[in-house]
């Protein structure tokens, strides 16, 4: 037996656990900002998805009408740009409908034949994510048309289509939006 052999001392062994927990905590810590980040990225890339859906279907319309302003899609589209107006979009209120544009707000759903527009009703918020009618909508404004002059009349006439979506982002990530525009020329004005 060697006299001189000596263990950890209480201090020693305490310290060490400290480091240790430090090190676990930390390491938790990174992995749930990780995931916190990627989970935010998820619900931007859904959004964006359902985004560029309302954008495509929109397209839709005007192309059909363009082919067939009697057919179902045709009349649709006349009927969007009739609930157009030329006032435009304020972008700083970013999660709340255009005052001028809350009669005219909308979204459009696809129902397997057709494509309808639908009212969007601005006290529906989205619980996490946004989607068509629920944290998401469409406000459009039409190109100026003078009807006394003609020729004052902005040509090729268009319609500018803002597709804004908000919604609570998961854990502590805050209300979270997207405001994406669209210029589509307008067949049913020449």
């Amino acid at each position: 037996m060697v006299r001189n052999q000596r263990g950890d001392t209480l201090v020693e062994v305490l310290m060490s656990i400290v480091i240790l927990g430090l090190v676990i905590v930390g390491s938790i810590t990174i992995m749930n900002r990780g995931l916190a980040a990627g989970q935010l990225a998820l619900e931007h890339s859904e959004v964006r998805q359902d985004v560029n859906s309302q954008l495509q279907m929109l397209q839709i319309l005007r192309d059909q009408y363009a082919q067939s302003a009697t057919s179902t899609n045709g009349l649709e589209w006349a009927a969007i740009i009739a609930a157009s107006n030329e006032q435009p979009v304020d972008y700083t209120t970013a999660c709340t409908v255009t005052p001028t544009k809350v009669a005219s707000a909308f979204y459009v759903q696809n129902t397997g034949t057709q494509i309808k527009k639908n009212a969007f009703d601005p006290l529906l918020k989205p619980a996490v994510t946004a989607t068509p009618g629920q944290g998401m909508w469409i406000e459009s404004v039409r190109s100026h048309e003078d009807p006394v002059i003609p020729s004052n009349s902005i040509r090729p006439a268009y319609v500018d289509f803002v597709v804004r979506a908000c919604w609570q982002g998961s854990g502590a990530a805050g209300q979270q939006q997207t405001v994406t525009g669209v210029r589509l020329y307008d067949p049913s004005r020449p």
